[in-house]
């Protein structure tokens, strides 16, 4: 299983913003908060998304 290119942003940019703390609690905490998802591709292949972005995808392409 692959992580997805956005999911991978998204950790880059918790881990600037909430690492240095003492004991690394906020950034504990943030990484605590992501929430994941397994998204299967058409062709198969199973990649770990953020689970808040794949509902917005979705909700955005039940609209059109």
């Amino acid at each position: 299983m692959k992580a997805h290119p956005t999911l991978i942003e998204k950790l880059v940019k918790t881990f600037e913003v909430y690492s240095g703390w003492r004991d690394e609690a906020k950034l504990k905490q943030a990484l605590a908060e992501l929430n994941f998802a397994v998204y299967k591709r058409q062709d198969g292949l199973e990649v770990l998304v953020d689970k808040d972005e794949l509902e917005k995808q979705i909700r955005e392409q039940t609209r059109e």
